[in-house]
């Protein structure tokens, strides 16, 4: 009897394992498809949009105002906030202050880089990006120093080469701007796990995090926005003499990127939070393939033999580094500042947890 009971025990213990096995899986599938959609969706429509209107920090900048707005009333309104749980002073200047900065300049300098360079320069130059988060996390103390590493960053940088070499799309101006993009969200997505994945930081639920970074994000870039563009959206003919029908078109098409900025920031945040780094690289590759296949079929960007053949060695070289860090998580090599400092996830994170 007692073997029986045993046996029935461990068998509904099997199936509540496999069926939360499957539950976590379809959760994950649903948050990448979610990131996938804006992501892709937002990287043509800001092309699209930064070709014909051409002040991209001031549109940013908007975009970051219309974000924090939407999460104020919706944390006011609908979750019924009270105050009680405000994070302190210290955590602020010292954590949320540096990552929205960060932030701010990733997503002010990518945006920038629209006016100068295509979509498949963008997507190639931005995937450099792993190479900087692997930087920012030695810098940290969050990852040791291999040889292994150095030559995953000599594949990216040889594929970002020959993809850029003769390439009839490279602009230089865009191409600093974008890599300087790159650079800076290295920083950006180090210090935005730290922030997620650390429980004693009070900002590991998706909702507060944004409500924290946006505004900051937004106050950061608005200097940068005005000392840039302020003067020549004043003086423009088509913001002077703008009919009524003109300045609603306007209006509509920001508000339209506002709100695919708001669903890309939940969706990025909502995924780092939830997985590893691993999962996120993997997503990152599929999605730089997709779109470099869209641009090509759709927006017409033309690559040549040795532009394809530096994609081919970029991707290897970021597929390596996630094969890398795939084996070390997987065999238990990961060193114990990393896991205090929270590159690997310790539980879920959600909206609204």
């Amino acid at each position: 009897c007692h073997c029986v009971a045993d046996s029935k025990q461990w068998y509904q213990r099997r199936v509540r394992g496999v069926m939360a096995g499957y539950k976590y899986m379809l959760g994950m599938l649903g948050q990448i498809a979610l990131y996938f959609s804006w992501s892709i969706s937002i990287t043509f429509f800001n092309k699209w949009c930064f070709s014909t209107f051409h002040f991209p920090l001031i549109v940013s900048f908007f975009h970051m105002v219309i974000v924090s707005h939407v999460i104020w009333l919706y944390r006011t309104l609908v979750k019924g906030y009270t105050g009680a749980d405000k994070i302190s002073w210290g955590v602020y200047a010292k954590r949320v202050c540096p990552t929205a900065i960060a932030a701010a300049m990733d997503i002010a300098l990518s945006n920038w880089s629209f006016m100068y360079i295509t979509v498949s320069m963008y997507t190639m130059c931005k995937s450099s990006a792993i190479v900087f988060i692997l930087i920012s996390a030695i810098i940290f103390k969050l990852e040791k120093p291999r040889l292994l590493s150095v030559v995953v960053v000599a594949f990216i940088a040889l594929g970002l080469f020959l993809f850029t070499y003769k390439s009839s799309s490279f602009n230089l101006v865009g191409f600093i701007l974008v890599m300087s993009a790159s650079a800076v969200g290295g920083l950006r997505w180090v210090l935005a796990q730290i922030l997620l994945q650390r429980d004693s930081l009070g900002l590991t639920n998706t909702l507060e995090f944004v409500y924290h970074v946006e505004p900051v994000m937004a106050a950061s870039i608005l200097p940068l926005a005005l000392g840039m563009e302020g003067q020549d959206m004043a003086l423009s003919p088509d913001f002077i003499l703008a009919s009524q029908a003109q300045s609603l078109q306007v209006m509509f098409i920001v508000g339209v990127g506002a709100c695919l900025a708001l669903g890309l920031t939940f969706s990025e945040y909502l995924l780092l939070g939830n997985t590893s780094s691993i999962t996120v690289s993997i997503c990152g590759i599929v999605k730089e393939i997709v779109i470099l296949v869209l641009a090509a079929t759709i927006g017409g960007d033309k690559l040549s033999g040795v532009n394809i053949a530096g994609l081919v060695v970029c991707l290897f070289g970021i597929s390596l580094h996630v094969y890398l860090k795939y084996q070390t998580t997987r065999f238990g090599e990961v060193d114990e500042t990393e896991q205090t400092e929270g590159l690997l996830p310790e539980h879920d994170v959600s909206v609204n947890s």
